[in-house]
């Protein structure tokens, strides 16, 4: 194993055991109602992303990847996947009390797009119409003539064993389960 990739594994693995750290302290705080609760986890995630981005500017360890996001997603891969695990994000990740596309408005660092202008790089939160939700970074739109039917996207996933590209149909194509309606894109400011 390379340099780069023992930075990588431990910087996705020191990311997991924080991220489950705070989980505890997410739970420890779900009791809690309203603005309370919301500043609380934003903190907490807040808290996390920061140390992160020290430790990380700190010592320059990724300044040869840029500030492209599919650049830097594309520097990761495999992995292994547990859901509700140490591998992926297997919590909902809220920025006072939103998800991520208004969390990218909110805190002024991006803005929502609609999925015909979606583009690669971009955030996107799905919902499925199991019930089931996954955030992930757009790739491409998947047609049939001139209808969006579906994406790909890269992300942490079973299917992938870890972090990888997969693909995903809309439920009214016939193909797939992800509910159109709760499809959000955002974009980061350039």
């Amino acid at each position: 194993m390379g340099r780069i990739e023992k930075i990588k594994r431990q910087l996705i693995e020191e990311a997991n055991k924080r991220l489950l750290g705070e989980q505890e302290v997410i739970s420890n705080l779900a009791s809690n109602i309203g603005d309370s609760f919301n500043k609380k986890l934003s903190d907490a995630f807040s808290s996390v992303a920061d140390d992160i981005e020290n430790e990380l500017t700190d010592d320059n360890r990724y300044s040869e990847y840029g500030t492209d996001v599919i650049t830097v997603a594309n520097k990761f891969s495999g992995g292994g996947y547990k859901w509700g695990g140490v591998s992926g994000v297997c919590i909902a990740l809220f920025h006072n009390g939103k998800l991520c596309v208004a969390a990218l408005k909110n805190i002024g660092i991006g803005y929502e797009v609609s999925l015909e202008d979606a583009k690669e790089g971009d955030f996107c939160q799905i919902w499925r119409t199991n019930g089931s939700g996954h955030s992930v970074i757009f790739i491409s739109h998947i047609y049939d003539g001139d209808n969006i039917i579906g994406f790909n996207y890269r992300s942490s996933q079973k299917s992938t064993n870890g972090i990888g590209d997969t693909k995903e149909y809309y439920s009214d194509s016939g193909k797939g389960s992800m509910d159109r309606k709760y499809t959000y894109f955002g974009r980061m400011n350039s």
